[in-house]
């Protein structure tokens, strides 16, 4: 009996040789045929390791784009900073708080108009009312509060545009129209990321605006972004917008922008204007895609229209067949990778710029200073030995100096004190 039972482990083995034996031959055949019958056995080795890399490289590329979607469907809201020393925090269903209330009352906050996944959720929304608005504000955003200072912060998410479907096309084109009823100025640049102030909104022209409202966006069609409404200084806006983790909002994105989270630095006195030439681009790059949005309309196939009218669940959804027909090609993957790219040369040509600037700037005043030297007209003048008065002591007190986030940084040397404000 164990005779046997040896006897058949010994076919099954055998059997199993064989098979592994043909499987071996077969792949070298086919690797062989790919070389031009030119593989070694050791080349034959060496291409099952890259294979095996390959293979690993793949699978691990894959996870990362699983996990990458969940996180996008978890959303940004785990981004917002927490409530530093000072400061309260809120949620916007609070609505008895006093801060959720001047959000609410005053700043006049909205959802994305792409968080809004269709007509059942916009009808739930309208029949909600103010609650039902701060429900839905309260999924992406926070109330922050110290003393008389209320901060509106959210980070929401937007999809990339559904373009092969009417309604997919006619929400773009309002998202775009209401960007473009916004009059900005640049404000800050903080880790690649362009941040403008809204000064005025050309929907309600007469109407004053009694508060202050900031917006940054990472990448472009799939975007992050991150809005501000509040009262505060600019120090203070600053304090939370650069206590976010951007180069970790940047990873949620197909696509990840190559200039954010990458410790780009851009001078504060210059971060204003660099900030407008990267929304400058921005739109541009809009405009590329709205052309591209007209073609599509003049080149619709009706057929097309009606099968992803059905197909398409909800505002955000694609349908299944080419709008055009084939008559139009768009890319909107190619669209992302270039904006990215494009903000890269922007940021770096003006770095060389402002490299280039400091260095005329340092030649030049080097220029003048022994050009003074020459000239009798702004020679120092002579004293006699007698009329020189002797340098004060120095005193051995030591030099002590202020450091915080925000607010003023001071140093003391003696009788001496000087202030300077950060964050301006």
């Amino acid at each position: 009996m164990i005779l046997e039972s040896q006897m058949g482990i010994l076919r099954i083995f055998g059997f199993m040789v064989v098979v592994i034996s043909t499987i071996a031959g077969l792949d070298y055949y086919q690797q062989g045929k790919k070389h031009e019958g030119t593989l070694s056995v050791s080349g034959y080795v060496e291409s099952i390791k890259h294979r095996f890399a390959q293979q690993q490289e793949e699978r691990e590329v894959k996870a990362f784009e699983r996990n990458r979607k969940k996180r996008w469907k978890a959303g940004a809201k785990s981004y917002l900073p927490a409530a530093s020393a000072g400061w309260a925090q809120f949620e916007l269903t609070q609505m008895d708080s006093a801060p959720v209330d001047t959000v609410l009352s005053n700043y006049a906050p909205i959802p994305l108009i792409s968080s809004v996944s269709g007509t059942a959720e916009l009808m739930r929304l309208v029949k909600g009312g103010k609650k039902g608005i701060a429900r839905k504000l309260s999924e992406t955003g926070l109330v922050y509060a110290k003393g008389d200072k209320v901060v509106w912060f959210d980070i929401s998410l937007k999809p990339k545009s559904a373009s092969n479907s009417l309604a997919g096309m006619a929400l773009s084109r309002q998202q775009k129209f209401m960007s473009h009823t916004a009059i900005k100025q640049g404000f800050a640049v903080i880790d690649g990321v362009a941040f403008m102030e809204i000064t005025q909104d050309l929907t309600n022209p007469t109407e004053a605006v009694d508060y202050r409202r900031i917006i940054g966006r990472i990448g472009i069609d799939e975007e992050v972004v991150i809005r501000m409404g509040t009262n505060a200084d600019d120090a203070t806006i600053l304090e939370l917008l650069e206590a976010v983790d951007y180069a970790s909002l940047n990873t949620l994105l197909t696509y990840p922008s190559l200039v954010v989270g990458q410790g780009v630095s851009v001078q504060q006195d210059r971060q204003p204007e660099v900030a407008e030439k990267m929304d400058q681009l921005y739109k541009e790059m809009q405009l590329v895609q709205e052309k591209t949005t007209d073609e599509k309309l003049k080149n619709l196939d009706v057929t097309a229209m009606m099968v992803n009218s059905l197909t398409a669940s909800d505002f955000n959804s694609d349908g299944i067949m080419d709008i055009t027909g084939g008559e139009v090609f768009e890319n909107q993957d190619i669209l992302q990778i270039g904006y990215g790219r494009a903000q890269k040369l922007l940021l770096d040509s003006d770095q060389r710029q402002a490299a280039l600037a400091e260095e005329d700037q340092a030649k030049g005043s080097g220029f003048f200073n022994r050009l003074k030297n020459k000239l009798p007209a702004f020679a120092a003048p002579k004293y006699k030995d007698t009329a020189v008065k002797p340098a004060p002591k120095k005193t051995s007190q030591p030099v002590r100096v202020h450091k915080g986030g925000l607010g003023t940084s001071c140093a003391q040397v003696g009788s001496i004190k000087r202030c300077s404000a950060s964050g301006q």
